[in-house]
């Protein structure tokens, strides 16, 4: 049981890695709405996590909703029936994240040489 969710924890991360990796490379951005602002305590644990569910249309006017884990500050930036800047890949429309995590997958994977 145990191998089995840390099998599974591997994989959503390396999966996520992808999905931004992708993001990174054929993204379209786009302005979403925010449908739901929520947090969820780890149990055990002082740390919060901050989440957002969002609804945004594709170039061929498909909706899609995702969650997204964000930062405390763009949580609160960002209250329900607000506009959402999001990217979403061109490849896979259902795929998206909030622009600003584009944007640092961005330059962490073209970083600036001196």
């Amino acid at each position: 049981m145990v191998l089995g969710i840390i099998a599974l924890a591997i994989w959503l991360v390396i999966s996520r890695g992808l999905d931004m990796k992708r993001l990174a490379e054929d993204g379209i951005d786009v302005d979403g709405v925010v449908l739901r602002q929520f947090k969820h305590n780890t149990k055990g644990s002082q740390s919060t996590s901050h989440f957002l569910r969002y609804l945004y249309c594709d170039s061929t006017g498909q909706a899609h909703e995702h969650k997204s884990n964000v930062t405390y500050d763009f949580w609160i930036a960002h209250p329900e029936g607000h506009t959402i800047a999001i990217t979403y890949s061109q490849s896979r429309p259902q795929v998206s994240a909030p622009r600003y995590l584009v944007e640092q997958a961005r330059a962490a994977l073209n970083p600036k040489k001196d």
